[in-house]
């Protein structure tokens, strides 16, 4: 005996169940298709606006706004390009302003030397015997070579302050024997250098030592009286180069003892101090070094602490 079973089902349903299952599918990737473009459209939007606002600080900056900032975004590449622009801005605003300021102190220094290289055709046009028009000769050349060196040293300042060096104390010392006693000695005055024993090492920029210790003798050439003496020792553990004179001495002014003639000046006032005291005492402070007045009056002297190495 067989039995057969049958089973039906009415033919609209199976199409009934696929047409569900194809819409729910097409719905759940439409869904996740909106999802990924909102979350595309918001992630493009928070990242366009701290592009956005790059692209503003950088056209800024091109029309020479340095000091323009891009705000911080919290995102991490931004942020980043914004602190190297920030960085870039601060760098190139320190050169322009070392660029500016060496058309004043080339100036200065160079009307300094100038003045020697004038006093000394007057002597020797004044009168006297061949030989010291000769010699009054040999001397404005050697005050033409010194106004080359200042160019040199200062245009390369102005660009940058290279990083100290063991400074050879000797050499600087000759240079200014040799640069001033001749001017001073023209004006009945004399030039002594003391320099202690044993001095601890000293770091700094040759070119740089060279302009800070010429401003200061040119200072007490110009403004002071009487004998000069650079006097070269240690104090507490560190150099220290002494620049003082017999003059009447500083003005009474500024928060600090002669504080007022390290300010820069203008015009008419430019001749007196400040220019060239400015300009050493930013040459001393870059080099890490410090320069004040330790004595403004009487027979005022003028103290500057060079750089010593760093401590192992």
């Amino acid at each position: 005996m067989r039995a057969v079973v049958r089973v039906s089902s009415p033919s609209a349903q199976p199409l009934r169940r696929a047409a569900l299952t194809w819409a729910g599918m097409l719905a759940l990737g439409a869904a996740a298709v909106g999802v990924s473009a909102l979350l595309a459209i918001r992630s493009s939007r928070r990242l366009a606006g701290p592009l956005e606002e790059l692209a503003h600080v950088a056209a800024e900056m091109e029309g020479g706004d340095l000091t323009a900032r891009a705000r911080p975004s919290g995102l991490a590449e931004p942020d980043a390009v914004g602190h190297a622009l920030a960085r870039a801005a601060t760098r190139i605003g320190e050169l322009l302003r070392r660029e500016r300021a060496f058309s004043v102190d080339a100036s200065h220094q160079l009307r300094t030397a100038l003045t020697g290289v004038r006093l000394e055709l007057e002597l020797s046009l004044a009168g006297g015997p061949q030989a010291d028009r000769r010699a009054a000769t040999h001397s404005a050349l050697r005050q033409l070579d010194r106004m080359e060196i200042t160019l040199d040293d200062l245009l390369t300042l102005a660009r940058d302050v290279p990083e100290g060096a063991p400074l050879d104390i000797p050499a600087l010392l000759d240079r200014a024997e040799e640069s001033w006693h001749g001017p001073l000695a023209a004006r009945g005055r004399r030039l002594e250098i003391e320099v202690a024993e044993a001095l601890p090492e000293a770091l700094g920029s040759q070119r740089a030592a060279r302009q800070i210790l010429d401003v200061l003798l040119s200072n007490a050439a110009t403004h002071g009286g009487g004998t000069v003496t650079v006097r070269v020792k240690e104090a507490a553990g560190v150099v220290a180069v002494e620049v003082e004179d017999e003059g009447e001495g500083l003005p009474e002014s500024g928060a600090e003892p002669g504080g007022d003639v390290f300010a820069r000046r203008d015009g008419d006032d430019a001749g007196r101090h400040g220019i060239g005291l400015a300009l050493a005492r930013s040459l001393a402070e870059a080099e890490g070094g410090r320069l004040f007045v330790s004595r403004p009056r009487p027979h005022p002297r003028f103290t500057w602490l060079l750089a010593a190495p760093p401590s192992l």
